[in-house]
């Protein structure tokens, strides 16, 4: 069942990036409204399968555990290093975003469609890169360990949310 949430992480990342991209492309007018609406609409169903796919993961898992006691997997590696360079990307895109809200609100960017173009874009680097740390996190076992982070049900709720709040963007 590991192999299978492993794969499964490993499209679901691929898939978060390849629509971030599509998206970002969308926004600067290089793709139609058509493909944004319907990169959004697949990564909302990419999220929701890979959600439940480790949920249910983890409940094959924990009934394994409790029957035989066997050595626990260490995660591989890779999680790891997707993890920290997705925090370093998550980072510097919510740090944009924030000057780029601080010069839109003292109105020193004239251009408003370069503007909104621009928050869009960090708004949807940002996310992806949310994404993807929380399912490497996931994939880690960090979640399981420390029950003061987010459970899968506040990520399905986080990611109702930005799904909501991007369909009233576009």
């Amino acid at each position: 069942m590991k192999t299978i949430q492993n794969l499964s992480a490993s499209f679901f990342i691929i898939a978060v990036t390849v629509l971030s991209v599509i998206s970002i492309l969308g926004v600067w007018d290089i793709f139609n409204e058509d493909v944004i609406s319907k990169s959004f609409q697949t990564l909302g169903l990419l999220a929701l399968v890979a959600i439940i796919i480790m949920a249910a993961g983890r409940f094959i898992e924990g009934r394994s555990d409790t029957v035989a006691t066997a050595i626990p997997d260490s995660p591989s590696p890779i999680w790891r290093t997707i993890r920290r360079i997705t925090l370093a990307i998550l980072i510097a895109s919510v740090s944009l975003l924030a000057l780029l809200g601080v010069l839109a609100i003292w109105e020193v960017i004239q251009d408003k469609d370069v503007l909104y173009k621009s928050l869009s874009s960090l708004g949807i680097l940002a996310f992806g890169a949310f994404i993807i740390v929380m399912t490497c996190l996931d994939r880690e076992g960090k979640l399981n360990k420390q029950r003061k982070n987010m459970s899968t049900g506040s990520i399905i709720g986080l990611l109702i949310l930005a799904y909501i709040l991007f369909r009233f963007a576009f």
